[in-house]
């Protein structure tokens, strides 16, 4: 190959390189430039944070007991004549529950006294002719033997009263158990033994039960780590215990601690308290099973937030709040107990903040948002006429 054809394909190849380099450079420059869209804001819906005087609370379980829970037993053996109450009945103290048969009892009575009556005309005959052989004695016309004799006979028949008057007194508390009468103001439960049965004195089976029902205690139990608390704020004065029934979280009814145990139960970690609660609309039951909460004291101005406005992650509770111009600001909250629905928090928001209570899937910090709560509650108060009024025509058209 001559130099000249070497020459000629070399600048050849130059300018097909620098053809194809402006070629890419000229696409490169005609290429759309890529364009950033910003996010439209996020629906959420929001509450408020609030400041208010609230208690602190340890929260358990209990169940209710009777301070009176008495057994009706018969102290006499006979038969039952008559039942004087329904099963469920509340009844007061002194009014009769039952008759045993009183006739046996009335007899033995009427024995006594007659015995009693005896033994008085013989003491009296016993004293009357002591006293004549003591003039007897003075003049020397009987023994000293004789006159001890009178003397022991009239000693003998005037113990011989005493002993009958006791009989009497055993004959009427007898006779006084054939009528059974209630020692306590209370409900009774079933009755166990009918009429017509004969019963065992102390020894039979229990006739009925009588529980006392206004007021009941309310025994639970807490953890021993608490025990400090509790017991610096008896210190203080009477505790208040607040009570909900199994199946609603309205804690409607209210008591004061009565008294702490002794001792914490070595096998469970807990200490037993006890309650005393008044009843007088006869709303709760002995037995009855409660969520109970022991009022330590109120917290001044407390802030909190709506209960669904914190959530729980990997670094643990966290809320988002909302910022003036509407930016999602994640906080890491410490909350306290629950009121209602609010929860406490400590620290992590102040009161009149604005907090996410729905929406927060997806949500991150610094992303803006559109509280919806108030557009939400707007359409649902205009569709619920328009749904009532589609029912009704649905309604007219069957």
């Amino acid at each position: 190959m001559t130099k000249k054809n070497h020459r000629e394909k070399f600048i050849t190849g130059y300018c097909l390189s620098f053809l194809i380099i402006s070629m890419i450079s000229l696409m490169g420059g005609c290429s759309p430039k890529k364009v950033q869209t910003e996010m439209p804001p996020r629906p959420v819906e929001a509450g408020l944070a609030i400041r208010k005087d609230v208690p602190i609370y340890i929260e358990s379980f209990g169940n209710m007991y009777s301070p009176n829970n008495v057994n009706i037993i018969s102290q006499v053996t006979g038969q039952i004549k008559d039942v004087h109450f329904k099963d469920g009945d509340i009844v007061s103290k002194g009014g009769m529950l039952f008759t045993i048969d009183p006739n046996p009892y009335k007899a033995d009575l009427d024995k006594a006294e007659a015995a009693l009556a005896q033994d008085i005309a013989n003491l009296k005959l016993a004293k009357d002719t002591l006293e004549r052989n003591k003039k007897l004695f003075d003049k020397e016309l009987i023994s000293r033997q004789d006159l001890d004799q009178y003397q022991t006979d009239a000693a003998s028949l005037e113990a011989k009263v005493n002993l009958d008057k006791a009989d009497i007194e055993l004959a009427r508390i007898n006779l006084g158990y054939c009528f059974i009468h209630s020692p306590i103001d209370g409900l009774t439960g079933k009755r166990l033994v009918d009429p017509g049965n004969v019963v065992t004195e102390n020894d039979g089976p229990t006739l009925v039960n009588i529980k006392t029902i206004d007021p009941l205690y309310t025994d639970f139990t807490v953890p021993e780590v608490e025990l400090d608390r509790i017991r610096k704020a008896m210190g203080e004065g009477t505790l208040k215990v607040e009570l909900s029934v199994a199946g609603s979280d309205d804690y409607s009814y209210s008591g004061e601690l009565h008294f702490l145990d002794n001792a914490v139960d070595n096998s469970t970690g807990t200490v037993l308290l006890r309650a005393i609660v008044p009843n007088k609309d006869k709303a709760l039951w002995a037995g009855q099973f409660v969520k109970v909460r022991l009022i330590l004291y109120i917290q001044k101005d407390a802030v909190l937030v709506p209960y669904d406005a914190v959530q729980l992650g990997q670094d643990g509770l966290y809320l988002f709040a909302i910022t003036p111009d509407n930016k999602a600001e994640l906080r890491t909250v410490t909350a306290g107990n629950r009121e209602n629905d609010h929860v406490i928090v400590e620290k992590g928001v102040k009161a009149g903040e604005k907090v996410v209570t729905a929406g927060h899937l997806g949500l991150s910090p610094g992303v803006t948002v559109i509280d919806v709560t108030r557009q939400k509650t707007g359409q649902d108060e205009k569709s619920a006429p328009a749904e009532n009024n589609a029912k009704q025509n649905k309604s007219k058209g069957k």
